[in-house]
């Protein structure tokens, strides 16, 4: 497998995302807000994005606190954090005033406990120095958002990802498989996904594993009917390719 990302339709939707808040006119609404269900590939296309603008990512977990938040921006920044929060809090400060770089908080519900104060630490950063502040998490996180005001009204854009259509699919095939896999096993791995980025990725590595073993130009639908293309996460049972049906 390659190691690339796809530029699939949740790609260029994220990019014009970015776009769009990069023009925003008050400089304070700084947020960008990723939304979707698990699978659907936010975390990959926003750690592809940090690594190509430098960006800091952090990831959310249970029973956060600023004090932790703050250290974690710090260690990220390259920094050992200080012993105190109010240290903390000076040194991500002076680190970001030098690397004025966006920030990525993925998991972000767990950013918002209680009045988010642990968004609220990262938030005033971002604010003084006008840095794009991207979070990332499932839908539910907009009504838990709507809430804080300070943090609801410096959003400027929201990001939704979809399902890969048939098309996305064809892409990452593409882009992904070190040997060729026709459209018709590209329509197959859609079918058996439900377009879930990640059993989607599986479902390549499959294809491509049998057709560097069976010494396939092409991997087809044909050629891999009754082999397993995924696994159905609900009871762990095998997803086989379907035999191709004939036209009378």
């Amino acid at each position: 497998m390659r190691n690339k990302l796809a530029r699939t339709e949740n790609v260029r939707r994220f990019l014009a995302g970015v776009g769009t808040l990069e023009e925003r006119g008050a400089r304070e609404a700084s947020m960008l807000l990723v939304v979707g269900d698990p699978g659907y590939g936010k975390t990959e296309v926003v750690e592809w994005w940090a690594d190509m603008v430098d960006a800091v990512y952090l990831c959310g977990r249970p029973m956060l606190t600023p004090k932790m938040v703050v250290g974690d921006l710090v260690r990220e920044l390259g920094e050992q954090p200080d012993a105190t929060y109010e240290k903390r809090l000076r040194q991500a400060d002076r680190l970001l005033r030098v690397r004025q770089t966006p920030i990525i908080l993925d998991e972000a519900q767990f950013y918002l406990t209680d009045r988010a104060a642990p968004l609220e630490a990262i938030r005033s950063l971002t604010d003084r120095y006008e840095v794009p502040l991207v979070l990332v998490s499932m839908d539910q996180i907009q009504e838990k958002i709507s809430r804080f005001d300070q943090i609801s009204s410096r959003v400027a854009v929201v990001v939704k990802m979809t399902p890969a259509t048939v098309a996305d699919v064809k892409v990452c095939c593409d882009t992904l498989s070190e040997v060729p896999i026709a459209d018709d096993l590209a329509e197959e791995i859609h079918f058996h996904t439900n377009g879930r980025y990640r059993e989607i990725i599986n479902a390549i590595a499959l294809a491509e594993r049998f057709g560097k073993h069976s010494k396939l130009d092409v991997v087809t639908r044909a050629a891999m009917v009754g082999e397993v293309i995924t696994h159905d996460w609900r009871d762990e049972s095998p997803r086989k390719v379907r035999p191709v049906r004939k036209i009378a």
